[in-house]
């Protein structure tokens, strides 16, 4: 997993506000085998759109003030954030059907204006 991140809450909010873009972090434990599962393709996601897109990964265990903070019920979760707010909240283990597809359409509908149309595909 790259870009693991370790963040008290004042930096943490730091952090999203100052992205120029859309970020997700994601919230993912050592013994989650879900999140492992997940992560090849929030890399896949990351690298299709450098300029459009931040992901963060935040180890839930490590950080137990932002997953108290953000009162995370399961593993992984999914949080977007854009302009430095909490525009919606995503848990996989939720999701029936293809993850992928599910994150695509999310995306599209929380961010048709941030990202180029070619990039609704990754």
């Amino acid at each position: 997993m790259k870009g693991i991140q370790q963040f008290n809450i004042e930096g943490f909010q730091r952090q999203i506000r100052s992205a120029p873009v859309p970020v997700i972090v994601h919230f993912w434990a050592p013994w989650c085998s879900l999140c492992h599962l997940i992560d090849p393709l929030l890399d896949q996601l990351e690298q299709s759109l450098p300029q459009q897109l931040q992901i963060l990964r935040v180890n839930a265990d490590e950080n137990f003030a932002l997953s108290r903070h953000f009162q995370l019920t399961s593993l992984p979760t999914l949080l977007f954030f854009d302009r430095g707010e909490l525009v919606q909240r995503f848990e996989p283990g939720c999701v029936r059907g293809d993850f992928r597809q599910a994150l695509q359409q999310l995306l599209v509908h929380l961010f048709p204006s941030r990202l180029p149309a070619e990039s609704h595909r990754f």
